[in-house]
């Protein structure tokens, strides 16, 4: 039955996150902040009535209904939805609907700037949106599109959407470096990750937020009670600094730590240099299991076309950026098409990680 009136409290969805690092479960998200927060997220961007987002994501994932749909509905703008992504399809509606605003990601942006079509495309009227990962996916998405305000962003579904935003005239140094400061509606603090004590400015711990955040999972006490702490701050489980300026850095996963030989290894520090590396285009690193040093680093990475097709030199270059035990032991490249991943589109790791066991199961048998 309809409820006879709606309050902010309410809840407006249940969204299950997409289990990238684990099972899925559903988050709640109340009406008054998804209205609220996609505000804040419109205003980063600086949209406006005239603007038209482009948006090809599934609308159960929070990327859509929680943040691209509000933040461009109270700017007064228009949506285009395109039922499924296809890079020529896309280019296509990006050009006929002149879309000023871009939602997607970087397999995304990469599809479409080496689609056979893109070269004929007039996309001029592209000038913002959002995007999520490396430095070199947001710089790839700003060349395929010429969306030169593209903003960096930093969130969960528990934190409908988006908790900090770069500024679309940020410098292009900060929106490739950082995701920007808190909304006005959070607060982001770093804690130490086994006291959960406050850390101070720029020290790297686990991130945590609080004030539009879930009111708590879909008939789940216990994850809710696992997911706050007592000052009510939801626990990310996200490794990351808050520098001087209030700009929050991603730093990785927490649970995706390796820890080999007794020595912790962060995968993104790993993933950033081999992304330095001219043909790399895309790199995952994740912890493969090991007798003796009870975790190894390992990598998959994807080479540009007609580039090496051999692993030594990609190491070799890593010796000279990394310590020893941070360079991966195993390393392998593989085309785009054969990464896992989750039904939107993120890399899935934990399979990434049992296909690398797998692989180093049949070298040793």
């Amino acid at each position: 039955n309809a409820q006879q009136a709606v309050a902010p409290s309410d809840i407006c969805y249940i969204l299950y996150t997409s289990g990238s690092t684990a099972a899925p479960k559903g988050v709640t998200l109340a009406h008054g902040p998804v209205i609220a927060n996609g505000f804040d997220i419109g205003e980063r961007q600086h949209l406006c009535d005239a603007d038209r987002l482009w948006l090809a994501v599934p609308l159960f994932w929070s990327f859509g209904s929680a943040n691209a749909l509000p933040a461009i509905m109270t700017h007064g703008g228009c949506i285009v939805l395109q039922e499924s992504f296809e890079a020529g399809e896309a280019l296509a509606l990006i050009e006929r609907e002149r879309c000023s605003v871009y939602y997607g990601v970087g397999n995304m942006a990469r599809a479409l700037l080496h689609h056979e079509n893109h070269p004929k495309r007039r996309l001029g009227a592209m000038r913002t949106g959002l995007t999520i990962g490396p430095p070199e996916d947001i710089a790839i998405t700003i060349e395929a599109l010429g969306a030169t305000e593209l903003c960096n962003v930093y969130g969960s579904t528990e934190t409908y959407g988006n908790c900090a935003v770069t500024d679309a005239k940020d410098p292009l140094s900060l929106r490739l470096r950082t995701q920007g400061r808190s909304l006005p509606g959070m607060t982001i603090r770093t804690v130490d990750p086994l006291t959960r004590q406050p850390l101070g400015t720029g020290e790297v711990g686990e991130l945590a937020v609080r004030g539009y955040v879930t009111p708590g999972y879909f008939r789940g006490p216990e994850l809710d009670a696992e997911a706050f702490d007592r000052d009510g701050y939801f626990l990310t489980g996200d490794l990351g600094s808050i520098g001087a300026d209030g700009r929050v850095r991603f730093r990785g996963r927490l649970n995706e730590m390796i820890k080999t030989g007794g020595a912790n290894v962060a995968p993104l520090e790993v993933e950033e240099v081999l992304l330095q590396h001219p043909d790399v285009v895309q790199a995952h690193v994740v912890g493969v299991p090991d007798r003796t040093k009870g975790e190894i680093v390992g990598a998959v990475i994807e080479l540009r076309a007609a580039t090496i097709c051999d692993a030594a030199p990609i190491l070799a270059f890593c010796r000279e950026r990394l310590a020893g035990y941070k360079v991966p032991v195993r390393l392998e490249i593989r085309s785009a098409a054969d990464f896992p991943r989750t039904p939107t589109g993120k890399i899935h790791k934990p399979r990434l990680r049992e296909e690398l066991a797998a692989d180093a199961a049949v070298l040793r048998s």
